[in-house]
């Protein structure tokens, strides 16, 4: 989304693509370890953060943006969210993106609700809202666990709770729960859309479901309601 905004210059548009190229085979390299993967992530995006120092943060136009990728969601995630809110469950979206584009998306899509919570890479930013770097750790593919939302928001309306639904389309998102000893109960569904027959084992062996081209929300929102 941040690409997709008419101020952003050129030349980090092209370089960003340009890592991209580079980096993006590896995060789904079948035959890569994790190990091997984070290490390229690892240099993947403190270069992408890199390139941002000095960029003006497009506030109004990411805005703009985000109204045209409402249709982008998975069918039935708002289903998902309204039963969430019902029932008091929280929610967490872990990205490895730009939060602010995130979080603009969930919002064009009113689904930036009280119990909703985001944790991804945020922008540190100037008076002059000129990006001077990213807010704490990085947050990659495979380093999204329960590290990284310790002493946030979100771990607070969580730590009592002892059941968790994970979502993921990376291998690497079957680790997200990693680290809440507190669960008693972790079901991970992982969507495979990439590299589909090479990569079907290695999702196989760190999701209990997986779904193959799979572009909706069903079978999350058929165990939620079965749930309660």
């Amino acid at each position: 989304m941040f690409r997709e905004c008419p101020s952003v210059p050129q030349d980090y548009k092209d370089e960003e693509l340009r890592l991209a190229d580079i980096y993006k085979p590896i995060e789904v390299d079948s035959t890569m370890s994790i190990e091997d993967k984070t290490k390229h992530m690892v240099v993947w995006y403190l270069a992408a953060h890199e390139l941002l120092k000095g960029v003006r943060f497009p506030r109004k136009e990411l805005i703009e943006v985000s109204q045209k990728m409402t249709e982008c969601f998975r069918t039935g995630v708002k289903d998902l969210i309204s039963w969430s809110e019902r029932q008091q469950v929280p929610v967490l979206v872990f990205s490895a993106g730009l939060g602010e584009c995130v979080v603009a998306a969930l919002t064009a899509a009113n689904y930036m609700l009280p119990h909703v919570k985001v944790v991804s890479n945020f922008l540190a930013l100037d008076e002059n809202d000129t990006v001077i770097g990213i807010k704490g750790d990085v947050i990659h593919t495979y380093n999204k666990n329960e590290a990284a939302i310790k002493d946030t928001e979100y771990y607070t309306m969580v730590k009592e709770r002892n059941n968790v639904l994970l979502m993921g389309d990376n291998i690497g998102d079957a680790g997200m729960a990693e680290g809440m000893e507190h669960c008693d109960v972790i079901v991970k569904i992982g969507f495979l859309g990439r590299n589909t027959e090479a990569n079907l084992q290695s999702y196989m062996d760190k999701f209990d479901v997986v779904l193959v081209n799979e572009h909706t929300m069903d079978v999350a929102n058929a165990i939620l309601n079965m749930v309660l």
